[in-house]
């Protein structure tokens, strides 16, 4: 269930349907007893998700998908904004399985500061400046040791 699909018209304006917070609580639950960070993931990242949908009734949209995707996870604390999310590569719709309709999703950190998101984003930006990143310079590193140019 995405949220554009769901809205609902209240006295107090548009909110999510019944249908989509019944299922954001529910993988906000699942996400929370997964192996996750111990606190959210505060840099760029790219985020591939397959959606194994329980049938063809109400066929979502993919773009629909990967945004309530990514708002949940902010939800859930895995990413500290879900603007950071930096691609989407590999993201579909994969088929439907009745008995366990799911999300796969991977999440991989960019640790390349070189990235445009670290200079376009004016949170990254701010850390970027900040040396929060410094991290990864290791991990650069030892990227470029095993991949030696001449």
């Amino acid at each position: 269930m995405t949220k554009k699909n769901s809205l609902q018209k209240t006295r107090y304006g548009l909110i999510q349907g019944k249908a989509y917070r019944e299922y954001a609580k529910d993988a906000i639950w699942q996400l929370k007893e997964q192996i996750r960070p111990k606190k959210p993931i505060d840099c760029a990242v790219t985020m591939a998700a397959t959606y194994y949908m329980p049938n063809r009734k109400g066929w979502p949209d993919l773009f629909g998908l990967v945004q309530a995707t990514a708002d949940i996870l902010e939800s859930a604390g895995i990413i500290e904004d879900d603007g950071y999310i930096a691609g989407i590569d590999d993201s579909m719709i994969a088929g439907i399985d009745k008995e366990d309709p799911c999300t796969i999703v991977k999440i991989s950190e960019i640790t390349n500061v070189n990235y445009p998101l670290y200079k376009l984003h004016p949170k990254l930006n701010k850390k970027l400046l900040n040396g929060d990143f410094e991290r990864f310079k290791d991990i650069r590193e030892e990227t470029n040791s095993e991949n030696p140019t001449d």
